[in-house]
């Protein structure tokens, strides 16, 4: 089983300086294909001090626009669409994919009516900067975009995620769940420490999906971290084709791959054959 490697954690990459977000010099890109909704909008948008927008009311355009400005800002509807193409998650995932793009680290704001948590965390590990609830108070919308200018997140470039740091507070927990490979390196927590918890951070998100072979994978990391003393790099080698194929996992979900057992299959092969060397 071919399984490209990823790194540990997304900390491992250092943030990138902040862009300059100023709606009032740079252009807002508009995507909805409701012209009511999107009138009013507009307006709002300019009551917040935007002065440049662009309006689209398709997917397609608005990728074609994005490679022709340098947005500030995306502000796109989320409705229910018959065609897979103009499905604003995907769309998303497109934005965030392109690598080396200028309009890649652009915050995005997805409105929608209310959606169930499930919906909600698919985008948000798209890599949304924000989702709000339609309709909604315009107080609402110009809070949000003062909040993206004041209070800027990192954007996390990762293999299995790329967008705005999805911690939005610091943590709170008199014993924080130190597992990246910055808190052993600032001497926080010892690497094996660090992998049980990070295992067990990835077992819980598996949970949250509701994906049945997700959940596999997330059992078969649990089982093995559990099962081992140490922590090298024969070990990490382990932990990265488990994130790797979460990440694949994914992207056959995306493109309507049914073959997806497989890979979850080859996975808890090659994790019994390590532990039955050990």
């Amino acid at each position: 089983m071919n399984i490209e490697p990823i790194r540990l954690t997304e900390a491992d990459t250092a943030p990138p300086v902040p862009i300059v977000r100023d709606w009032s010099r740079r252009p807002t890109l508009v995507l909805n294909s409701n012209s009511f909704m999107r009138n009013i909008l507009i307006n709002v948008l300019r009551d917040a001090g935007v002065r440049d927008i662009m309006v689209e009311t398709h997917a397609s355009r608005a990728m074609h626009a994005l490679r022709e400005i340098s947005p500030a800002l995306i502000v796109a509807d989320w409705a229910e669409q018959a065609d897979p193409d103009e499905d604003r998650v995907r769309l998303l995932q497109r934005i965030r994919a392109s690598q080396g793009s200028h309009y890649r680290e652009t915050p995005v704001i997805l409105m929608s009516a209310p959606r169930p948590r499930a919906d909600i965390e698919r985008a948000r590990d798209a890599g949304a900067s924000e989702y709000l609830v339609t309709p909604l108070a315009p107080i609402t919308l110009i809070n949000r975009l003062k909040s993206l200018q004041t209070d800027q997140r990192a954007f996390v470039d990762s293999s299995r995620f790329a967008g705005p740091d999805r911690r939005r507070r610091p943590r709170r927990e008199r014993k924080p769940g130190f597992k990246r490979s910055s808190d052993v390196e600032a001497g926080l927590t010892t690497p094996m420490e660090a992998a049980r918890r990070a295992a067990l951070a990835l077992a819980h998100e598996t949970r949250l999906s509701g994906d049945p072979l997700a959940i596999r994978v997330g059992r078969s990391l649990q089982r093995f971290i559990a099962l081992q003393d140490t922590y090298t790099s024969a070990e990490s080698e382990v932990v990265e084709m488990h994130r790797a194929a979460l990440a694949l996992l994914t992207r056959m979900a995306d493109n309507g791959d049914p073959l997806r057992d497989p890979v979850v299959t080859g996975l808890e092969m090659i994790v019994d054959k390590r532990l039955g060397q050990r």
